[in-house]
């Protein structure tokens, strides 16, 4: 019982570090950036309602937060597949990019 315990923990682990691997080559400076002002925005709208400003006004502001959002998930998705598409040209077996090509599929129609 604790060998199996211990392979999944190890297994996880392994997992964690492969995914942060994956991701060391890419600068995500960007996107802290991005989502800074997100936040800030978002309390830029708590407190327009707190204030009791025109509705027109906070509802353009949060279309504001949804389209910074898309933009943030659009680049990280490119990202995703860039990095993705570059494992799968390393890939040799038919079978493993497959299985990879799917994952990515499953990304994509999830981000939708």
């Amino acid at each position: 019982m604790k060998n199996k315990k211990e392979d999944k923990h190890k297994d996880e682990k392994h997992k964690d570090e492969k995914s942060k691997a994956e991701y060391a080559t890419i600068d995500f400076s960007d996107e802290s950036k991005r989502l800074n002002r997100v936040m800030g925005q978002v309390e830029g709208i708590k407190k327009m309602l707190e204030d009791q400003r025109k509705l027109d006004d906070v509802l353009i502001q949060c279309k504001a937060v949804h389209s910074a959002l898309k933009s943030v998930e659009y680049r990280l998705l490119r990202a995703h597949l860039a990095q993705a598409l570059d494992e799968v040209a390393r890939l040799d077996k038919r079978k493993t990019r497959a299985e990879r090509l799917a994952e990515l599929e499953d990304l994509y129609k999830h981000a939708n």
